[in-house]
């Protein structure tokens, strides 16, 4: 039997403003990595979890504020982007038109 459990974070308001920074972060990326995949896709290309993690490389020199989030959490972001494609890339294509 699987059982679940939930426990109540009690965050003081530095660790909720960090936990929301690095939400907003997390958030900004996803959001950047899924226009980019459809601006790549209208032009009849492909882009990747590899492609967009090095050049997420070079976005964290232009835009210092990317430094704010670890390194791994931005990577599990794009991760998850990667593996939610696939599922929803028919919806993409329903949007673009």
């Amino acid at each position: 039997m699987l059982t679940g459990r939930r426990y109540r974070l009690d965050l003081t308001t530095e660790q909720t403003r960090f936990a929301n920074e690095i939400g907003a972060v997390c958030r900004t990326v996803w959001n950047v990595g899924l226009e980019q995949r459809r601006e790549y896709r209208r032009r009849g290309r492909w882009i990747n979890y590899t492609d967009q993690s090095r050049e997420l490389v070079e976005a964290k020199r232009e835009h210092p504020w990317l430094t704010t989030a670890p390194s791994h959490v931005l990577q599990q972001t794009l991760m998850d982007l990667d593996r939610a494609m696939p599922r929803w890339s028919w919806k993409i294509c329903t949007f673009d038109r």
